[in-house]
């Protein structure tokens, strides 16, 4: 029986496209709707292998069926596909925490998008994460691949998760650091040069962190260089592995950086966790409610003020400060200007991550200021 995916998209243009290519070049059975009330009645009457959902619907949001997928025991199990033109950090958070298998930007590459859905439907059909191969030490890694080109990112990814891994991708330095604020990783793997914040500087900003700099970090590099070696050394660099079409190194050289080891503290072959980290960190399942939380307008509280302060973008600022304030042991939404003093370290940290070093510290001291006037104010 030909599987059958579920397309949800008011463009008709895009209805129609998705389903040549998926009828013609992945042999799918295809229904569409353009409505998320008609893709709710729909889920009700058939059975699918595959859902491929717009985030922006004229009468919702793409993610309600998302969740109603997740939470009603019948539909759980089909994969879905976010598809939209919105490709902020924030929509692919929100679509990530709340269950999305993949998520691809407008305009979308066909080929890809065919390939990624002829790979989750087959995983679905067969219970496993990834086509082909035996269980290797990277099988079921999360991993953060960051390149400004799509072509090589899909082509990394694509790669990966014949090995089994979870791939997230990320088109430049900027937005790996906003996706590492809300989502936990195994291994980031980044391309040395890129537009804006580069390879080694992202690298810095992970080792420089205490919640981070246990993730291992291979930078990707066209030329053997040894004075980028050196420095990415210095910085903390786990790997550096020439970028070239084809990918057997770097799959020797991850399988090496996972292999189990018999430390003590190290679970199922998990990389150890480097000083600073911080173990009473929340599982994912409990940080993804977070997330959502983080994300809720709190008017007129101390928090706002400090979010405004802080120099984030509106995005990444609600729930990076919330991460920042958890660390220090604060619950961000009724701190003291007592707890915002003790929470300052934390903060600056986060924001030294995030921003260069004059924006984090314009944050930070706007961010004492705040603490000091509200001290005041209360005293």
């Amino acid at each position: 029986m030909k599987p059958h995916v579920l397309i949800v998209d008011d463009s008709l243009t895009i209805r129609m496209d998705l389903r040549s290519l998926l009828t013609t070049g992945a042999g799918f059975v295809v229904t569409a709707c353009e409505t998320k009330a008609l893709a709710q009645k729909v889920l009700r009457t058939k059975t699918f292998s595959l859902a491929i959902l717009d985030v922006l619907l004229p009468d919702g949001d793409g993610l309600d069926v998302l969740r109603e997928i997740r939470s009603t025991p019948d539909l759980m199990h089909i994969p879905v596909i976010l598809l939209s033109t919105e490709v902020e950090v924030r929509h692919r958070i929100q679509g990530l925490s709340t269950g999305a298998d993949e998520y691809i930007g407008k305009p979308y590459d066909g080929s890809y998008l065919v390939l990624r859905a002829t790979e989750l439907v087959s995983q679905h059909r067969t219970g496993v994460r990834a086509p082909g191969g035996g269980p290797s030490s990277v099988s079921g890694k999360k991993i953060l691949v960051v390149d400004d080109s799509p072509t090589y990112r899909a082509s990394l990814g694509h790669f990966l998760r014949q090995d089994g891994c979870d791939v997230i991708p990320a088109q430049s330095g900027e937005e790996a650091l906003s996706l590492l604020a809300v989502e936990r990783v195994d291994c980031v793997i980044m391309d040395l040069l890129m537009p804006g914040m580069g390879g080694l500087e992202a690298a810095r900003r992970i080792k420089q962190s205490s919640a981070l700099c246990h993730i291992p970090v291979v930078v990707l590099t066209g030329h053997d260089d040894a004075g980028t070696r050196e420095e990415g050394a210095r910085i903390g660099v786990d790997d550096f592995v020439l970028k070239t079409p084809e990918l057997a190194m770097l799959r020797k050289r991850l399988r090496t950086l996972f292999r189990p080891r018999s430390s003590p503290g190290v679970d199922g072959g998990a990389p150890p966790r480097r000083a600073g980290s911080n173990p009473d960190e929340a599982p994912p399942s409990s940080r993804a409610g977070a997330i959502t939380k983080s994300m809720m307008p709190l008017e007129g509280s101390l928090f706002d003020q400090v979010v405004a302060a802080s120099g984030l973008s509106s995005v990444i600022g609600p729930s990076t400060i919330v991460r920042a304030c958890r660390r220090a042991g604060i619950e961000p939404r009724s701190m003291s200007p007592e707890d915002l003093y003790r929470a300052l370290p934390a903060i600056h940290e986060t924001l030294r991550m995030f921003l260069n070093e004059e924006d984090s510290e314009r944050g930070i001291a706007a961010i004492g200021v705040l603490a000091r006037g509200a001290a005041s104010a209360t005293g």
